[in-house]
């Protein structure tokens, strides 16, 4: 299975080097996260509202142009 020492070590600093990259990953995940959840929870439920009533057909979805 594992002949030599070196198969250990080198299974143990590919096994860090993962966990470092998963761990950054998710770090800069969370400071993104941070960074654009401006919204709080009465923006919250507004927006929610305003997509269901785009969903419903009562409202038309805004499509990029000029405002008028």
């Amino acid at each position: 299975m594992l002949e030599t020492s070196g198969d250990i070590v080198s299974i143990g600093v590919g096994a860090l080097a993962v966990g470092y990259v998963l761990y950054e990953i998710d770090r800069r995940q969370r400071r993104l996260h941070e960074i654009w959840d401006v919204l709080g929870t009465k923006d919250e439920a507004r927006t929610a509202m305003l997509e269901g009533m785009v969903a419903n057909g009562e409202l038309q979805p805004y499509a990029g142009g000029p405002l008028p």
